[in-house]
């Protein structure tokens, strides 16, 4: 089965998430924060959290994820997060 419509539109414009990285987990309790390009850290409750393209279990300190972020009555929590390649020696990040 083939991607939808919506699927491939959103390809084809290229959205990028703003990165961060993992730097507070505590798996047994199911929430974190990512500490975002600028600094701040940002709440994740993983129940609420929509991953994509990589399992749960494999969520660990200094992962790199792009995630969107939605706004509650408690402050900006992370709400989908998806993995990141690590860049290799002599690579740089494109904007």
């Amino acid at each position: 089965m083939g991607n939808s419509f919506l699927v491939e539109a959103l390809k084809a414009m290229k959205l990028r998430y703003p990165v961060g990285e993992v730097t507070d987990y505590f798996p047994d309790k199911g929430y974190g924060f990512i500490r975002n390009e600028k600094g701040e850290k940002i709440f994740f409750f993983l129940p609420e959290v929509d991953t994509i393209g990589f399992r749960i279990q494999d969520l660990r300190l200094g992962l790199r994820v792009g995630y969107d972020v939605s706004v509650t009555a408690k402050g900006r929590r992370v709400c989908r997060m998806r993995r990141l390649m690590s860049l290799s020696a002599g690579q740089k990040a494109s904007a």
